[in-house]
């Protein structure tokens, strides 16, 4: 149970609504135990002594003393409802903090769906967890050991009873505690594959629907949707099982109480001194047992929920414990960057065994230059530029900025200065205005307006009634796919970084919106280094060079349009298999 006990650090803040939430609960338990204690003067003294007036006047207490436990069990519950919402809350966030830091190595580790099952469902049983604590948690231990010594107290011949109910009450707990463990592990595993499957189909409905794939999608849905559903049934067997032992033990306690009591009242123990049963004392004892079978059965659900909730704490906890493994150096740089770029037999896989997507690719880019980079699918031009920001790490080589190598940079001064539009726009929920400033938060309204302009995107905002408030649904699914293009192209512009990286992102937009967008990177104040990914001759031949990748990743050609037609290949076939594009006829 140690993965519970590191997430009890978020409890911790909160020790006064604790102690207080504890010192409630043992109020309503010394209440639980001591009007049992009371019953034994009525009914053993107060009622064979005919002394009706005690009987009232206990009564009258014990009813006092109940609606007391009561309202120590109403503020018992909302205190612990408070530490567990407030505390999962910040164990929420630092998750999310975390999730926030890890690099896209990291991600792909662990898999978005993973991630997704962390911070909902594997959260939410911490909580329940600890809600559970300052209710059940404590108050079974603390039900177990009152109960005993006041049974002990009250009767030491009835109490060889506990011999029997309490060992064989631990040993099914136990057995249910190891076989339900593994089980609730696969169900996590098994929720992290139907989220997955989920995911997928969320994030790409037109590939599903435009290949007519519903049936496929469907058949994967439910053979996953099944393996869950073996996973959680096997394991609610488990939980099935639990109740019914635990409650067969309960009345066998209370049969073996009223037959021992039987017994030892047949044999001349438990009689006044008037020759009268003590009733009450079988009645409290009684009592006594049922408190402690009810808390050993509290405890006992409860470590099986622990045994569940344990394996979402380590789940949660594993997200914790990775190292990132894109980290600052000891003394970063952080100085303003000029443009430059270098990259000197750099070669770059996925994952540890990946095959290499860049192989000993070199070459050398001058401030403020405009490069276009063109390839087959494949040929890891997107890799390329993801090494850039250091989004990745190379696997062998150097990539340098102003002669620096990247990973010598201060990471967030680094992605501050570089411009990313990615080939496929990411929109968030809010409006233009939110996913603009993205890119500079302090900007002020006219930048705001000025990087809109050059995108664009001012003539859609213009037409809409809340202008730059107008709402965006999330993922930017109430815009079209230029819309989104050019709302993350004017955030990469209102950011003015030195280097700016379109990767292919203007592919949604018509070909003379594309050739006003690129006019104005050319009016830009700081006159940035731009990397310009397209599979366009007629888009990437009005840069100052072209950078041409083969498909297995090296470099098959660095220099102009006219130069690449002779000494490049791939370049010369893509120009070829593009004649009359844009109603011109490529010419080598």
């Amino acid at each position: 149970m140690t993965d519970i006990f590191k997430l009890l650090r978020y409890v911790t803040p909160y020790k006064g609504y604790v102690a207080f939430a504890v010192l409630t609960m043992f109020v309503q338990v010394f209440v639980g135990f001591y009007i049992p204690f009371l019953m034994i003067d009525i009914i053993d003294v107060a009622l064979p002594a005919g002394d009706f007036d005690t009987v009232l006047r206990v009564s009258l207490v014990m009813v006092g003393l109940a609606l007391f436990g009561i309202l120590s069990g109403i503020v018992n519950t909302y205190t612990s409802q408070y530490i567990a919402q407030y505390a999962t809350a910040e164990l929420r966030l630092d998750f999310f903090r975390k999730v926030q830091e890890l690099s896209f190595k990291n991600i792909d580790d662990f898999k978005t769906s993973r991630l997704i099952t962390n911070a909902t469902n594997d959260v939410m049983r911490v909580q329940m967890l600890f809600t559970m604590l300052f209710r059940i948690v404590v108050r079974a231990p603390l039900m177990i050991v009152m109960g005993l010594v006041l049974a002990l107290r009250t009767s030491l011949l009835l109490s060889q009873v506990f011999y029997i109910t309490i060992p064989l009450l631990v040993l099914s707990v136990l057995i249910l505690m190891v076989k339900a463990y593994p089980r609730f592990k696969k169900v996590q595993l098994a929720l992290d594959d139907l989220n997955n499957v989920v995911l997928e189909n969320a994030k790409a409905p037109q590939v599903v629907k435009s290949f007519v794939s519903q049936p496929h999608e469907k058949g994967r849905f439910e053979d996953t949707n099944e393996n869950y559903r073996q996973a959680n049934t096997s394991a609610e067997t488990v939980m099935a099982f639990a109740e019914p032992v635990i409650n067969m033990i309960f009345n066998m306690g209370v049969a073996l109480i009223l037959l021992v009591g039987a017994y030892y009242i047949s044999q001349g123990d438990f009689i006044s001194e008037a020759g009268i049963p003590q009733v009450g004392i079988l009645m409290a004892f009684n009592s006594y047992s049922m408190q402690i079978l009810i808390g050993l059965m509290m405890f006992s659900m409860v470590m099986i929920f622990l045994s569940r909730a344990n394996v979402s704490a380590s789940r949660i906890n594993e997200v914790f414990r990775v190292e990132i493994d894109l980290v600052n150096p000891p003394e970063p740089t952080k100085r303003k960057i000029e443009g430059a770029i270098a990259f000197r037999d750099v070669s770059f896989g996925y994952g540890e065994d990946g095959n290499y997507a860049l192989r000993d690719v070199t070459f050398a880019i001058d401030k403020g230059e405009k490069v276009g980079i063109i390839g087959s699918t494949g040929s890891g031009k997107s890799s390329l530029m993801q090494l850039l920001p250091r989004l990745y790490d190379v696997k062998k080589g150097k990539v340098l900025i102003d002669d620096i190598p990247v990973d010598e940079y201060d990471i967030a001064t680094l992605r501050d200065q570089i411009g990313f539009v990615t080939q496929n726009a990411t929109i968030f929920s809010g409006s233009p205005a939110t996913n603009i400033l993205q890119g500079k938060q302090d900007a002020n309204e006219e930048e705001l307006r000025t990087a809109s302009d050059k995108a664009l995107i001012m003539h859609f905002i213009d037409e809409q009634a809340e202008g730059f408030n107008h709402l965006v649904l999330p993922k930017g699914t109430n815009l079209s796919g230029g819309q989104k293009q050019r709302i993350s192209i004017a955030r990469a512009f209102i950011k003015k970084p030195p280097i700016l990286i379109l990767d292919d992102a203007t592919s949604a937009v018509d070909a003379e919106s594309e050739r006003r967008i690129l006019s104005h990177i050319d009016g830009l104040d700081h006159e940035p280094t731009l990397l310009l990914i397209s599979q366009k001759i007629a888009t990437i031949r009005r840069m100052d060079r072209i950078l041409v990748l083969a498909n297995d990743g090296t470099v098959d050609g660095f220099g102009r349009h006219e130069e690449l037609m002779e000494k490049s290949p791939v370049y010369a076939e893509i120009a070829r298999s593009q004649l009359n594009l844009g109603g011109e006829e490529y010419v080598g």
